[in-house]
């Protein structure tokens, strides 16, 4: 039979406290961590969102791409770019996609030779966009971010004991449900195999972040779908710098060591899914 046609989808979450997944009511994320691998130990590095995107989305840690807080003074995208841009140079026809209600994520790190940017105001209306695309378009990678959880810890507090923090999580996951949804509507999605990813950039403690200590470190780390080690815990803790070689991975793209990545592939099916 025909080869599936392998394709991504990296769900971002800012600002979630993987300790809050656990006590929340998250069917839809549930479900990909039991088709998946995951872990609730992952790490990132400075935990603001500026460096925290970049090191996940770039592959490697600031002392690389040099952004070090939310302002990008001394950004080095040109030496060590978004993942997409190493994706367009290895399949010129690749369709990227990127969905933010964070906008610099999309102005400053997203290159623009990705086929399909969209910044918008809210979760919602970055939910609408991914599932008009999902179900339009034929992407092969797409980065959907969901801002909200990141501002009910702002406002509440980042912590499992705050309601309205559980409660922005669970409607998140019911966002997170309606693009499997749509994904799984596709109408070429059997001879489709795709992955999903979902991290976050930080996480926090009472109302804010950016320290380096465990509450703010500790991040979800999720890969899911056929490719995967299903049901397992990824150990050691996995790094947000996984994700780039993990896509690569699964794509059977081979990663030049001159890029810098500073990750490995994580949570996928052994022998290598190459």
């Amino acid at each position: 039979g025909q080869t599936p046609r392998r394709k991504v989808l990296i769900i971002g979450i800012d600002g979630c406290r993987p300790d809050t997944i656990a006590v929340a009511n998250t069917p839809n994320l549930d479900s990909l961590i039991a088709n998946g691998a995951y872990s609730d130990l992952a790490q990132t590095g400075i935990t603001v969102s500026a460096p925290g995107w970049s090191d996940m989305l770039c592959g490697v840690w600031e002392n690389k791409h040099g952004v070090t807080n939310n302002s990008f003074s001394g950004m080095n995208y040109g030496q060590y770019p978004h993942l997409f841009r190493r994706v367009k140079e290895a399949c010129s026809q690749s369709f990227l996609s990127s969905f933010v209600s964070w906008s610099p994520i999309n102005t400053f790190i997203t290159p623009p030779e990705t086929d399909l940017i969209v910044s918008v105001s809210s979760d919602l209306a970055v939910l609408q966009a991914a599932l008009a695309h999902l179900a339009n378009d034929d992407p092969d990678l797409s980065f959907v971010y969901f801002g909200d959880v990141d501002l009910a810890g702002h406002g509440y507090g980042f912590d499992p004991s705050v309601p309205q923090y559980i409660a922005t999580i669970e409607v998140t996951d019911t966002y997170i449900g309606q693009l499997l949804m749509a994904l799984q509507s596709r109408p070429t999605y059997a001879q489709e195999e795709w992955l999903i990813l979902m991290s976050s950039d930080h996480g926090g403690s009472f109302a804010g972040h950016g320290q380096q200590i465990p509450s703010h470190m500790t991040v979800p780390f999720l890969v899911s779908g056929a490719a995967t080690q299903q049901g397992t815990v990824i150990t050691p803790a996995p790094e947000v710098v996984d994700l780039p070689p993990t896509i690569f991975a699964f794509l059977g793209l081979p990663v030049d060591p001159a890029w810098g990545w500073d990750g490995q592939a994580v949570g996928l099916a052994a022998p290598p899914y190459a």
